[in-house]
């Protein structure tokens, strides 16, 4: 008795592989040099030529008021805004001015809070807020000096002014 031959087995299997292989090199072509539509890239771009996740980063002004309304000390004014006033008066950020400002080179919006009550709007801070990376410098009204958030924080203890109002 001879031993069957595992010839067709083999052709069988290779088929299939080089089947597959050319499935994938026309429905994915750039990830297959040039057997399909298009050549794949020469090379990926080193590691370091990568854009940064901070250089990503692009704020809509509604994603800058966000992130200032997300501030601890923003919440805190709001929410003490809208107790003492019974829900009749609330806190919010508005556009300051629709230009940029710039600042050292910088583009920032132009960004206030402010207690919104029906008759007027009463400024409690002025904010800027940039969009390339979401840094927000705070505007000193006394010293006519912009402050990093860190030092607004630390010098002027925003967080105290809800007992104040």
């Amino acid at each position: 008795m001879s031993k069957p031959s595992r010839l067709p087995a083999i052709a069988g299997t290779l088929a299939g592989l080089l089947a597959a292989g050319l499935g994938v090199a026309w429905f994915y072509p750039g990830h297959i040099g040039t057997a399909g539509r298009t050549p794949a890239p020469a090379s990926a771009p080193a590691p370091s030529a990568l854009p940064s996740p901070q250089a990503q980063v692009r704020l809509s002004r509604d994603q800058a008021v966000q992130q200032l309304m997300a501030l601890p000390e923003l919440k805190a004014w709001a929410a003490a805004i809208e107790k003492n006033s019974q829900g009749t008066v609330r806190g919010a950020v508005i556009e300051t001015d629709p230009a940029p400002r710039l600042v050292n080179g910088k583009s920032f919006f132009q960004l206030s809070f402010v207690e919104n009550a029906p008759q007027a709007a009463v400024t409690w801070q002025g904010f800027l807020v940039a969009p390339a990376d979401g840094e927000i410098l705070v505007q000193d009204d006394a010293s006519d000096e912009l402050l990093t958030l860190e030092r607004w924080r630390r010098d002027q203890r925003p967080l105290q002014r809800t007992a104040a109002r």
